[in-house]
């Protein structure tokens, strides 16, 4: 499983040609139990997607030959679909990362029938967490193959602890990672360099930009608070907790305890080797692979960045797929994507992106030398500590416009000015104002 895996990982791209099905409309109609006919799917353009996507659908249409599928790949995917949804252009079945509630709100797109999946089926083979943004009215409308689960995850540049004379715990090998973030800080001060002036020029934990707002509203829920308000469809950040969760991530980008810098994205600080660590998400490892090759690194798990903590992180659902209402071809549509969400298919596709898969059963054999880092390693460490991810909050129905728009922009505002007070009224003022226009639309 291993050599195949990775073998996706180094695919090349075939052409978009070998994916386009010959011919012209067969002329049936929905609901003539056939599967066959014209799909057109539409999925993000990158190297990762393609070498899963073009020997995955040749496998779907070895099995369905009368099924003809067009495959487009977009660079700037999320204004692609929602131009499409507003202009009724969308193709047949997409494969999509964002919450499906406009789109099941305004009739767009199917519900999932029961011959392909149950909700019983889905609530006993999938994470809850990455089910939330798939469902409307109790009702789920899409099938996701990933739980995004940010930042659980610890990158370390062996290359750099040996230049140092820094020795690894041995119990980091042993238990996934250090026992607590005080025994990780412990080592990010010793590869930690400062200029003259106090700045940091070499993170030893680097930890801010790209996933960043995650690991601050995970902190908040660390401390025992909660920014969701479910019942009233709020959000809450002016808080205890949301003040102690900024001071935690300003204490150690700034002054004599800072571990972290804090103008570069924490991907970018490890690849350059500006940094010693990062905090990470399972991709990572995937992408290290391929921009990184000659550099020794291992992974592990993040502890909790609060004593006594069980080490929370966000978890939502990640890409999955979803049917036009108007595709014409649902038979063929719906045989489509159950295939791809098949436990095989989905253990693939998280392999070979380096996410985690939504479905329980797959990829449980992966193996892995802890001794080194790899994307099993990295997969299959991660799935341990899944069970503590916690949804962001499907309610708001844009939920990663919150966290990745609102709270990413008040963070970096804040390394600037240390306004804590501006920052957490900013979240839940903009916030709140999402959430009313979302239920208002």
């Amino acid at each position: 499983m291993k050599k195949r895996f990775t073998a996706l990982l180094l695919t090349t791209a075939m052409t978009a040609s070998l994916l386009t099905g010959c011919g012209g409309a067969k002329g049936w109609e929905d609901g003539d139990g056939k599967i066959d006919g014209d799909l057109t799917f539409w999925t993000q353009d990158t190297e990762p997607w393609k070498a899963y996507f073009n020997p995955a659908i040749k496998e779907f249409q070895e099995k369905y030959p009368e099924v003809n599928i067009q495959v487009e790949y977009f660079p700037e995917f999320d204004q692609k679909i929602t131009q499409a949804f507003s202009a009724g252009e969308e193709p047949d079945v997409i494969q999509t990362w964002s919450s499906i509630t406009d789109w099941a709100k305004g009739g767009k797109i199917a519900l999932i029938p029961d011959s392909v999946m149950s909700a019983e089926e889905l609530e006993n083979n999938y994470y809850e967490s990455a089910l939330k943004n798939k469902k409307y009215e109790d009702k789920y409308y899409g099938i996701p193959s990933e739980i995004n689960v940010e930042s659980p995850s610890l990158y370390v540049n062996m290359d750099i602890l040996k230049q140092e004379g820094v020795e690894l715990p041995k119990s980091w090998i042993e238990n996934n990672g250090p026992a607590s973030f005080s025994e990780l800080l412990e080592v990010a001060e010793q590869l930690t360099q400062k200029d003259s002036g106090g700045q940091v020029t070499r993170s030893g934990l680097a930890y801010t930009y790209a996933q960043w707002e995650a690991n601050f509203l995970s902190l908040i829920l660390q401390h025992g608070g909660d920014y969701k308000d479910e019942a009233n469809n709020q959000v809450h950040f002016l808080t205890e907790e949301g003040r102690k969760a900024a001071e935690m991530l300003l204490k150690y980008t700034q002054g004599e305890e800072a571990v972290s810098d804090e103008g570069e994205s924490r991907y970018d600080a490890f690849i350059q080797g500006t940094a010693a660590m990062c905090v990470g998400a399972p991709w990572y490892a995937g992408s290290f692979s391929i921009d990184i090759p000659d550099v020794n690194w291992q992974v592990f798990n993040m502890p909790a960045w609060v004593e006594g903590s069980d080490p929370i992180s966000i978890g939502t659902g990640g890409w999955g797929y979803i049917v036009s209402e108007k595709c014409e071809n649902k038979e063929a549509a719906w045989a489509f994507v159950e295939f791809m969400t098949s436990a095989e298919q989905t253990g693939k596709w998280a392999y070979a992106t380096g996410a985690l898969p939504a479905r329980k059963d797959a990829l449980e054999d992966l193996e892995y030398d802890p001794e080194q880092g790899s994307v099993d390693k990295a997969i299959s460490i991660a799935k341990d500590v899944q069970p503590f991810a916690e949804e962001e909050g499907a309610y708001m129905q844009t939920p990663s416009t919150l966290t990745y728009t609102i709270v990413r922009e008040k963070l970096r505002q804040l390394l600037v000015d240390g306004d804590i007070e501006a920052a957490l009224k900013g979240m839940e003022e903009e916030g709140n104002q999402m959430i009313e226009e979302n239920l208002n639309r």
